[in-house]
């Protein structure tokens, strides 16, 4: 993978001020990431969400720190976010695949887990940004579509629907 220029991304941090956020911190300095926006709080989060325009949100998955999950569903579903399919990337010192699973279900992009390095974050946000995954929209879901690989079309009772890239929804239908 050639190297990609980040100097003009703006990525939004959010978590508590942790060893583990400083570090998070200093490795996005390091892959050149351009500006860095950093929140203590969900709510703070949210606002900025609504006001500036960001290439990704990474959050600390620590649920003791900060409720990470509930973050993640109301970027997703909250009517103030300027864009509700931005990139959203969990980090975490461990995470259990239920913890994985969890945040894959209320739309959370990718779980990192520690070691993180700065190869890897421009990886992963060189991926969301050249290659998006398509969003589908459900009653219970909103989010990056969640298989690994396609299927095929699904003719069931409750058929999902899917978004185009980088538009608008209304999610007052669901």
């Amino acid at each position: 993978m050639e190297p990609s220029d980040f100097s003009t991304h703006r990525v939004l941090l959010v978590g508590a001020k942790t060893h583990a956020l400083l570090l998070m911190r200093d490795v996005m300095n390091i892959a050149g990431i351009g500006k860095i926006v950093y929140a203590e709080k969900g709510a703070r989060a949210l606002e900025l969400l609504g006001m500036e325009h960001f290439n990704a949100v990474l959050f600390e998955h620590d649920l003791e720190k900060i409720d990470g999950l509930a973050f993640a569903k109301a970027a997703r579903r909250g009517d103030a976010v300027l864009n509700p399919m931005i990139p959203i990337f969990a980090f975490a010192e461990r995470a259990r695949r239920r913890d994985v699973e969890t945040a894959r279900d209320l739309g959370v992009t990718d779980v990192l887990t520690t070691p993180i390095s700065p190869r890897t974050i421009t990886s992963k946000l060189k991926a969301a940004a050249e290659n998006p995954r398509a969003f589908i929209v459900g009653r219970e879901f909103f989010g990056p579509d969640r298989r690994s690989k396609s299927r095929g079309p699904y003719y069931g009772a409750d058929r999902r629907t899917r978004a185009a890239r980088k538009t608008k929804m209304d999610l007052t239908l669901l």
